[in-house]
Protein backbone atom coordinates (compact mmCIF):
# COMPACT_ATOMS: atom_id res chain seq x y z
CA UNK A 1 0.00 0.00 0.00
CA UNK A 2 2.86 2.08 0.76
CA UNK A 3 3.95 1.66 -2.70
CA UNK A 4 1.22 2.16 -4.34
CA UNK A 5 0.92 5.80 -2.38
CA UNK A 6 4.02 6.97 -3.39
CA UNK A 7 3.86 5.85 -7.03
CA UNK A 8 0.47 7.83 -6.98
CA UNK A 9 2.38 11.03 -5.52
CA UNK A 10 5.62 10.94 -7.90
CA UNK A 11 2.73 10.40 -10.59
CA UNK A 12 1.11 13.50 -9.66
CA UNK A 13 3.87 15.51 -9.08
CA UNK A 14 5.10 14.57 -12.88
CA UNK A 15 1.77 15.48 -14.27
CA UNK A 16 1.84 18.96 -12.21
CA UNK A 17 5.38 19.37 -13.53
CA UNK A 18 4.56 18.42 -17.08
CA UNK A 19 1.50 20.69 -16.87
CA UNK A 20 3.69 23.78 -15.65
CA UNK A 21 6.31 23.28 -18.77
CA UNK A 22 3.19 22.91 -21.01
CA UNK A 23 1.66 25.91 -19.99
CA UNK A 24 4.54 28.10 -19.88
CA UNK A 25 5.86 27.19 -23.36
CA UNK A 26 2.21 27.74 -25.05
CA UNK A 27 1.97 31.51 -23.16
CA UNK A 28 6.06 32.23 -23.42
CA UNK A 29 6.90 30.03 -26.43
CA UNK A 30 10.84 28.57 -25.99
CA UNK A 31 13.74 30.67 -27.64
CA UNK A 32 16.42 29.53 -28.97
CA UNK A 33 19.94 31.19 -28.67
CA UNK A 34 23.31 29.64 -28.90
CA UNK A 35 24.12 31.89 -25.47
CA UNK A 36 21.48 30.27 -24.22
CA UNK A 37 22.61 26.81 -24.89
CA UNK A 38 26.54 27.75 -23.62
CA UNK A 39 24.66 29.13 -20.54
CA UNK A 40 22.69 25.56 -20.06
CA UNK A 41 25.56 23.86 -20.05
CA UNK A 42 27.56 25.57 -17.54
CA UNK A 43 24.84 26.17 -14.68
CA UNK A 44 24.58 22.06 -15.40
CA UNK A 45 27.89 21.88 -14.37
CA UNK A 46 27.35 24.02 -11.16
CA UNK A 47 24.16 21.88 -10.42
CA UNK A 48 25.26 18.83 -10.78
CA UNK A 49 28.48 19.63 -8.64
CA UNK A 50 26.10 21.21 -5.81
CA UNK A 51 24.70 17.74 -5.40
CA UNK A 52 28.09 16.13 -4.93
CA UNK A 53 28.37 18.10 -2.08
CA UNK A 54 25.50 17.58 -0.55
CA UNK A 55 25.24 16.32 3.00
CA UNK A 56 22.80 14.13 5.01
CA UNK A 57 20.28 15.96 7.40
CA UNK A 58 18.59 12.30 8.86
CA UNK A 59 18.05 9.47 7.47
CA UNK A 60 15.67 10.13 5.35
CA UNK A 61 16.97 13.64 3.59
CA UNK A 62 20.26 15.40 2.35
CA UNK A 63 21.06 19.35 1.94
CA UNK A 64 23.48 20.29 -0.94
CA UNK A 65 24.13 23.26 -2.47
CA UNK A 66 22.82 23.59 -5.93
CA UNK A 67 19.87 26.02 -5.24
CA UNK A 68 21.99 29.22 -5.79
CA UNK A 69 22.68 28.20 -9.47
CA UNK A 70 19.61 26.79 -9.60
CA UNK A 71 18.38 30.60 -8.59
CA UNK A 72 20.47 32.16 -10.57
CA UNK A 73 19.90 30.06 -14.17
CA UNK A 74 16.00 30.63 -13.48
CA UNK A 75 17.02 34.48 -13.45
CA UNK A 76 18.93 34.28 -16.19
CA UNK A 77 17.92 31.80 -18.63
CA UNK A 78 13.87 31.46 -17.68
CA UNK A 79 12.42 28.58 -16.27
CA UNK A 80 12.57 26.28 -19.76
CA UNK A 81 16.34 26.47 -19.87
CA UNK A 82 16.97 26.15 -16.08
CA UNK A 83 14.59 23.01 -16.38
CA UNK A 84 17.18 21.42 -18.87
CA UNK A 85 20.31 22.51 -16.37
CA UNK A 86 18.89 20.85 -13.93
CA UNK A 87 17.82 17.49 -15.41
CA UNK A 88 21.65 15.93 -15.37
CA UNK A 89 21.17 16.12 -11.52
CA UNK A 90 17.86 14.78 -11.50
CA UNK A 91 18.92 12.01 -13.64
CA UNK A 92 22.39 11.75 -11.46
CA UNK A 93 20.05 11.83 -8.68
CA UNK A 94 18.34 8.67 -9.32
CA UNK A 95 20.57 7.03 -11.72
CA UNK A 96 19.74 3.72 -9.62
CA UNK A 97 15.82 4.12 -9.44
CA UNK A 98 13.43 4.92 -12.31
CA UNK A 99 11.15 5.99 -9.74
CA UNK A 100 14.38 7.97 -7.81
CA UNK A 101 14.99 9.90 -11.31
CA UNK A 102 11.42 10.37 -11.96
CA UNK A 103 10.59 12.35 -8.65
CA UNK A 104 13.61 14.20 -8.56
CA UNK A 105 13.46 15.54 -12.19
CA UNK A 106 9.70 16.13 -11.49
CA UNK A 107 10.69 17.88 -8.37
CA UNK A 108 13.13 20.10 -9.93
CA UNK A 109 11.08 21.16 -12.41
CA UNK A 110 8.47 22.13 -10.54
CA UNK A 111 10.20 24.54 -8.35
CA UNK A 112 12.20 25.74 -11.36
CA UNK A 113 9.28 26.80 -13.10
CA UNK A 114 7.28 28.21 -10.26
CA UNK A 115 10.26 30.30 -9.27
CA UNK A 116 9.92 31.47 -12.98
CA UNK A 117 6.21 32.31 -12.60
CA UNK A 118 7.42 34.55 -9.68
CA UNK A 119 9.98 36.29 -11.71
CA UNK A 120 8.24 36.93 -15.10
CA UNK A 121 6.31 38.96 -13.30
CA UNK A 122 9.38 41.03 -12.68
CA UNK A 123 11.65 40.78 -15.56
CA UNK A 124 11.88 38.30 -18.74
CA UNK A 125 15.17 36.01 -18.44
CA UNK A 126 17.98 38.85 -17.82
CA UNK A 127 20.27 36.91 -21.42
CA UNK A 128 17.34 37.98 -23.18
CA UNK A 129 16.76 41.79 -21.70
CA UNK A 130 18.49 43.57 -18.79
CA UNK A 131 16.62 46.60 -19.12
CA UNK A 132 15.02 46.17 -15.68
CA UNK A 133 16.58 48.57 -12.49
CA UNK A 134 18.67 46.53 -10.54
CA UNK A 135 16.80 47.01 -7.47
CA UNK A 136 13.66 45.38 -8.76
CA UNK A 137 15.89 42.85 -10.46
CA UNK A 138 17.06 41.79 -6.79
CA UNK A 139 14.04 42.06 -5.39
CA UNK A 140 12.73 39.96 -7.86
CA UNK A 141 15.50 37.20 -7.29
CA UNK A 142 15.01 36.72 -3.72
CA UNK A 143 11.37 36.43 -4.11
CA UNK A 144 11.80 33.54 -6.59
CA UNK A 145 14.47 31.97 -4.22
CA UNK A 146 12.28 32.59 -1.60
CA UNK A 147 9.62 30.66 -3.78
CA UNK A 148 11.67 28.16 -4.59
CA UNK A 149 13.03 27.21 -1.10
CA UNK A 150 9.35 26.97 0.40
CA UNK A 151 8.14 24.45 -2.90
CA UNK A 152 11.13 22.42 -2.25
CA UNK A 153 10.34 22.43 1.55
CA UNK A 154 6.77 21.25 0.74
CA UNK A 155 7.71 18.72 -1.62
CA UNK A 156 10.31 17.21 0.27
CA UNK A 157 8.27 16.73 3.41
CA UNK A 158 5.06 15.26 1.49
CA UNK A 159 7.68 12.53 0.57
CA UNK A 160 9.16 11.70 4.17
CA UNK A 161 5.18 11.34 4.85
CA UNK A 162 3.93 9.58 2.31
CA UNK A 163 7.41 7.12 2.22
CA UNK A 164 8.31 6.98 5.62
CA UNK A 165 5.13 8.31 7.63
CA UNK A 166 7.14 10.83 8.87
CA UNK A 167 5.15 13.39 10.93
CA UNK A 168 5.43 16.82 9.53
CA UNK A 169 6.24 18.54 12.82
CA UNK A 170 9.36 15.75 12.65
CA UNK A 171 10.39 16.90 9.61
CA UNK A 172 10.25 20.90 10.78
CA UNK A 173 12.57 19.88 13.40
CA UNK A 174 15.09 17.47 11.71
CA UNK A 175 15.57 19.20 8.49
CA UNK A 176 13.74 22.66 7.75
CA UNK A 177 14.11 25.00 10.94
CA UNK A 178 17.82 24.01 11.74
CA UNK A 179 18.76 25.14 8.18
CA UNK A 180 16.09 27.71 7.45
CA UNK A 181 18.96 30.83 7.97
CA UNK A 182 21.22 29.05 5.61
CA UNK A 183 18.92 28.42 3.39
CA UNK A 184 17.83 32.56 3.58
CA UNK A 185 21.72 33.05 3.17
CA UNK A 186 21.91 31.07 0.32
CA UNK A 187 18.88 32.94 -1.66
CA UNK A 188 20.87 36.05 -0.55
CA UNK A 189 23.91 34.99 -1.86
CA UNK A 190 22.09 34.04 -5.40
CA UNK A 191 20.29 37.54 -4.98
CA UNK A 192 24.14 38.91 -5.43
CA UNK A 193 25.22 36.79 -8.17
CA UNK A 194 22.39 38.17 -10.56
CA UNK A 195 23.15 41.74 -9.24
CA UNK A 196 26.59 40.99 -10.53
CA UNK A 197 25.48 39.71 -13.26
CA UNK A 198 23.61 42.36 -14.55
CA UNK A 199 26.16 44.89 -13.26
CA UNK A 200 29.13 43.16 -14.58
CA UNK A 201 28.46 41.18 -16.49
CA UNK A 202 28.85 37.03 -16.72
CA UNK A 203 32.25 36.51 -15.63
CA UNK A 204 32.35 38.01 -12.33
CA UNK A 205 28.53 36.48 -11.86
CA UNK A 206 30.83 33.26 -11.97
CA UNK A 207 33.14 34.13 -9.75
CA UNK A 208 30.19 34.79 -7.43
CA UNK A 209 28.62 31.84 -7.87
CA UNK A 210 31.74 29.45 -7.84
CA UNK A 211 32.56 31.35 -4.79
CA UNK A 212 29.51 31.21 -2.59
CA UNK A 213 28.55 27.44 -3.59
CA UNK A 214 32.31 26.11 -2.55
CA UNK A 215 32.20 28.54 0.78
CA UNK A 216 29.12 27.05 1.62
CA UNK A 217 29.88 23.60 0.40
CA UNK A 218 33.18 23.95 3.30
CA UNK A 219 30.62 25.14 5.54
CA UNK A 220 28.38 21.93 5.12
CA UNK A 221 31.34 19.55 4.85
CA UNK A 222 32.84 21.10 7.97
CA UNK A 223 29.47 20.91 9.98
CA UNK A 224 29.70 17.12 9.04
CA UNK A 225 33.07 16.67 10.26
CA UNK A 226 32.66 18.31 13.43
CA UNK A 227 29.43 16.35 13.73
CA UNK A 228 31.40 13.07 12.57
CA UNK A 229 34.18 14.02 15.00
CA UNK A 230 32.16 14.32 17.95
CA UNK A 231 30.18 10.81 17.45
CA UNK A 232 33.70 9.49 16.76
CA UNK A 233 34.81 10.67 20.20
CA UNK A 234 31.97 9.61 22.11
CA UNK A 235 32.35 6.32 20.93
CA UNK A 236 36.06 6.38 21.69
CA UNK A 237 35.23 7.81 25.23
CA UNK A 238 32.16 4.42 25.64
CA UNK A 239 34.96 1.87 24.46
CA UNK A 240 37.38 3.60 26.87
CA UNK A 241 35.04 3.64 29.50
CA UNK A 242 34.08 0.08 28.67
CA UNK A 243 37.79 -1.07 28.97
CA UNK A 244 38.41 0.61 32.21
CA UNK A 245 35.52 -1.16 33.50
CA UNK A 246 37.23 -4.61 32.54
CA UNK A 247 40.06 -3.75 33.47
CA UNK A 248 39.13 -2.82 36.97
CA UNK A 249 36.57 -5.59 36.69
CA UNK A 250 39.56 -7.75 36.19
CA UNK A 251 42.00 -6.14 39.09
CA UNK A 252 38.81 -6.47 41.35
CA UNK A 253 38.42 -10.41 40.36
CA UNK A 254 42.39 -10.93 41.32
CA UNK A 255 42.15 -8.98 44.87
CA UNK A 256 39.11 -11.23 45.74
CA UNK A 257 40.95 -14.01 45.00
CA UNK A 258 43.84 -13.13 47.49
CA UNK A 259 41.24 -12.63 50.03
CA UNK A 260 39.54 -15.57 49.65
CA UNK A 261 43.27 -17.08 50.05
CA UNK A 262 43.71 -15.47 53.42
CA UNK A 263 40.70 -13.60 54.41
CA UNK A 264 42.21 -10.10 54.62
CA UNK A 265 43.61 -8.81 51.51
CA UNK A 266 40.14 -8.16 50.03
CA UNK A 267 39.29 -6.52 53.08
CA UNK A 268 42.28 -4.21 53.46
CA UNK A 269 41.74 -3.14 49.92
CA UNK A 270 37.91 -1.99 50.91
CA UNK A 271 39.02 -0.23 53.99
CA UNK A 272 41.72 1.27 52.30
CA UNK A 273 39.76 2.22 49.36
CA UNK A 274 37.39 4.18 51.19
CA UNK A 275 40.20 5.79 53.97
CA UNK A 276 42.03 7.16 50.93
CA UNK A 277 39.23 8.64 48.88
CA UNK A 278 37.95 10.17 52.49
CA UNK A 279 41.53 11.46 53.42
CA UNK A 280 41.46 12.63 49.55
CA UNK A 281 38.00 14.55 49.78
CA UNK A 282 39.53 15.95 53.45
CA UNK A 283 42.49 17.44 51.89
CA UNK A 284 40.31 19.35 49.42
CA UNK A 285 41.92 17.30 46.24
CA UNK A 286 39.28 17.15 43.04
CA UNK A 287 36.59 14.57 42.57
CA UNK A 288 38.49 13.04 40.37
CA UNK A 289 41.50 12.29 42.08
CA UNK A 290 39.61 10.86 45.15
CA UNK A 291 37.54 8.58 42.73
CA UNK A 292 41.02 7.12 41.22
CA UNK A 293 42.50 7.50 44.71
CA UNK A 294 39.57 4.99 45.76
CA UNK A 295 40.63 2.88 42.88
CA UNK A 296 44.19 2.68 43.70
CA UNK A 297 43.37 1.96 47.45
CA UNK A 298 41.27 -1.17 46.21
CA UNK A 299 44.23 -2.31 43.56
CA UNK A 300 47.41 -1.25 45.73
CA UNK A 301 48.21 -4.80 46.70
CA UNK A 302 47.70 -6.76 43.41
CA UNK A 303 51.22 -7.15 43.68
CA UNK A 304 50.52 -9.76 45.79
CA UNK A 305 48.94 -11.97 42.77
CA UNK A 306 51.30 -15.04 42.36
CA UNK A 307 52.90 -15.53 46.00
CA UNK A 308 52.26 -18.85 47.23
CA UNK A 309 50.03 -19.35 50.21
CA UNK A 310 52.67 -20.49 52.19
CA UNK A 311 53.66 -16.83 51.96
CA UNK A 312 50.27 -15.18 52.08
CA UNK A 313 49.10 -17.22 55.42
CA UNK A 314 52.22 -17.35 57.26
CA UNK A 315 51.46 -16.49 60.78
CA UNK A 316 55.14 -16.64 62.15
CA UNK A 317 57.75 -13.29 61.40
CA UNK A 318 58.71 -13.81 57.57
CA UNK A 319 61.89 -15.09 57.05
CA UNK A 320 64.28 -12.87 54.98
CA UNK A 321 63.69 -14.10 51.54
CA UNK A 322 60.05 -14.15 52.19
CA UNK A 323 60.82 -10.65 53.06
CA UNK A 324 62.13 -10.12 50.17
CA UNK A 325 59.85 -11.47 48.06
CA UNK A 326 56.72 -9.24 49.59
CA UNK A 327 58.58 -6.39 49.75
CA UNK A 328 58.92 -6.79 45.79
CA UNK A 329 54.81 -6.36 45.71
CA UNK A 330 55.12 -2.30 44.91
CA UNK A 331 57.32 -2.99 41.73
CA UNK A 332 55.03 -5.74 40.87
CA UNK A 333 51.67 -4.22 41.27
CA UNK A 334 53.28 -0.85 39.37
CA UNK A 335 54.17 -3.07 36.55
CA UNK A 336 50.79 -4.89 36.44
CA UNK A 337 48.82 -1.29 36.54
CA UNK A 338 51.21 0.63 34.30
CA UNK A 339 50.25 -1.92 31.59
CA UNK A 340 47.03 -0.49 31.26
CA UNK A 341 46.65 2.86 30.13
CA UNK A 342 43.79 4.07 31.94
CA UNK A 343 45.45 3.00 35.31
CA UNK A 344 49.18 4.87 34.37
CA UNK A 345 48.76 7.51 36.17
CA UNK A 346 48.30 5.48 39.63
CA UNK A 347 50.84 2.85 38.77
CA UNK A 348 53.54 5.05 40.51
CA UNK A 349 51.26 5.44 43.90
CA UNK A 350 50.70 2.03 44.00
CA UNK A 351 54.81 1.52 43.76
CA UNK A 352 55.57 4.23 46.45
CA UNK A 353 52.54 3.38 48.12
CA UNK A 354 55.72 2.09 50.96
CA UNK A 355 57.77 4.76 50.86
CA UNK A 356 58.49 6.99 53.87
CA UNK A 357 59.32 10.63 54.52
CA UNK A 358 63.07 9.60 56.32
CA UNK A 359 63.74 7.65 53.28
CA UNK A 360 63.71 4.42 54.83
CA UNK A 361 60.68 2.61 52.71
CA UNK A 362 60.43 0.92 49.63
CA UNK A 363 61.57 -0.36 46.71
CA UNK A 364 63.05 3.18 46.08
CA UNK A 365 63.90 4.75 49.55
CA UNK A 366 62.10 8.33 48.23
CA UNK A 367 62.28 11.17 50.81
CA UNK A 368 59.35 13.31 51.90
CA UNK A 369 58.57 16.07 49.27
CA UNK A 370 60.03 13.46 46.28
CA UNK A 371 56.56 11.20 47.19
CA UNK A 372 53.64 12.05 45.10
CA UNK A 373 50.99 13.43 47.77
CA UNK A 374 48.59 10.66 46.56
CA UNK A 375 51.38 7.93 47.00
CA UNK A 376 51.64 9.66 50.82
CA UNK A 377 47.27 9.33 51.50
CA UNK A 378 47.56 5.83 50.10
CA UNK A 379 50.32 4.81 52.44
CA UNK A 380 48.41 6.38 55.19
CA UNK A 381 45.33 5.10 54.43
CA UNK A 382 46.91 1.42 53.48
CA UNK A 383 48.39 1.82 56.54
CA UNK A 384 45.72 2.48 59.46
CA UNK A 385 43.58 -0.03 57.77
CA UNK A 386 46.08 -2.34 58.30
CA UNK A 387 46.71 -1.58 62.02
CA UNK A 388 43.05 -2.04 62.50
CA UNK A 389 42.00 -5.14 60.44
CA UNK A 390 42.66 -8.84 61.91
CA UNK A 391 45.26 -10.41 59.90
CA UNK A 392 47.31 -13.66 59.37
CA UNK A 393 49.68 -13.02 61.21
CA UNK A 394 48.03 -10.94 64.36
CA UNK A 395 44.74 -10.00 65.00
CA UNK A 396 43.63 -6.06 64.67
CA UNK A 397 44.38 -2.96 67.02
CA UNK A 398 41.82 -1.02 68.67
CA UNK A 399 41.65 2.37 66.95
CA UNK A 400 43.31 4.23 70.28
CA UNK A 401 46.17 1.87 69.20
CA UNK A 402 46.65 2.75 65.49
CA UNK A 403 46.42 6.52 66.26
CA UNK A 404 49.38 6.38 68.75
CA UNK A 405 51.24 4.30 66.47
CA UNK A 406 50.49 6.80 63.65
CA UNK A 407 51.33 9.41 65.65
CA UNK A 408 54.64 8.36 66.75
CA UNK A 409 55.23 7.48 63.20
CA UNK A 410 54.56 11.45 62.16
CA UNK A 411 56.88 13.01 59.32
CA UNK A 412 58.93 9.80 59.82
CA UNK A 413 57.21 6.56 58.87
CA UNK A 414 53.98 8.62 57.60
CA UNK A 415 53.24 12.25 56.05
CA UNK A 416 52.30 14.18 59.21
CA UNK A 417 49.35 16.38 57.18
CA UNK A 418 47.99 13.36 55.59
CA UNK A 419 47.94 11.77 58.86
CA UNK A 420 46.49 14.89 60.95
CA UNK A 421 43.64 15.07 58.02
CA UNK A 422 42.77 11.10 58.99
CA UNK A 423 42.93 12.30 62.90
CA UNK A 424 40.49 14.77 61.95
CA UNK A 425 38.01 12.28 59.84
CA UNK A 426 38.16 9.81 62.83
CA UNK A 427 36.95 12.44 65.58
CA UNK A 428 34.15 12.91 63.12
CA UNK A 429 33.38 9.86 62.56
CA UNK A 430 31.64 6.20 64.03
CA UNK A 431 32.89 3.28 65.48
CA UNK A 432 32.02 1.24 62.72
CA UNK A 433 34.22 3.75 60.79
CA UNK A 434 37.16 3.99 62.80
CA UNK A 435 37.31 0.05 62.81
CA UNK A 436 36.35 -0.43 58.96
CA UNK A 437 33.63 -2.38 60.25
CA UNK A 438 30.34 -0.51 58.51
CA UNK A 439 28.34 -0.47 55.13
CA UNK A 440 31.00 1.39 53.49
CA UNK A 441 33.77 -0.79 53.86
CA UNK A 442 31.84 -3.85 51.93
CA UNK A 443 34.12 -5.54 49.17
CA UNK A 444 32.42 -4.54 45.96
CA UNK A 445 30.93 -7.51 43.88
CA UNK A 446 32.29 -8.66 39.95
CA UNK A 447 29.02 -7.72 39.11
CA UNK A 448 28.71 -4.23 39.88
CA UNK A 449 27.01 -4.76 43.22
CA UNK A 450 28.60 -4.52 46.54
CA UNK A 451 27.38 -8.12 48.65
CA UNK A 452 30.19 -8.66 50.91
CA UNK A 453 31.51 -12.48 51.44
CA UNK A 454 31.00 -15.08 54.11
CA UNK A 455 34.61 -14.06 55.24
CA UNK A 456 33.62 -10.26 56.01
CA UNK A 457 32.64 -11.22 59.36
CA UNK A 458 29.14 -11.85 58.81
CA UNK A 459 28.04 -8.48 56.52
CA UNK A 460 25.56 -8.71 54.05
CA UNK A 461 24.76 -4.80 54.02
CA UNK A 462 24.70 -2.56 50.62
CA UNK A 463 27.85 -0.68 50.24
CA UNK A 464 26.96 2.97 49.94
CA UNK A 465 29.00 4.19 47.53
CA UNK A 466 30.81 1.23 45.03
CA UNK A 467 34.50 1.20 44.31
CA UNK A 468 35.65 2.44 42.03
CA UNK A 469 31.97 5.19 41.34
Amino acid sequence: MGETYLKTYVGALTAFAVTLAVSWTYWYGLTFQPRLVVAAILFACFILAGELFSMPLSKHSTIGVSNIPIIIAVAVMGPTWAALAVLPAALFLGRRDALRALYEASHYLVIVYLAGIVFSFVSPPLLLDKTAPLATILYGTLVLGLTQMVASEVIGAALLKIKFNQAFHETWQEVIQPYLLPESLNVLTAGLGVVAFVAYGPGMAVVVVVGAVGSLALMYRSREQVKENGELRARVGSLEEALANSNMAFGTMIIRDLGQRDGYTHRHAAATATYAADLAREMKLDDTHVERLRMAGLLHNIGLFGLPDEMLLATGRPNSIARSHLDEHPARGEEALAAIAEFEEMAGWVRWHHERPDGRGYPDKLRGPWIPLEARVLSVAQAYAAMILDQPRRPGMTCAQAREQLSAGLDTEFDGVVVRALLRLLDTESEGYRMADDHRFVFPSLEGGTRADASDRGRDEDLGRSVPR
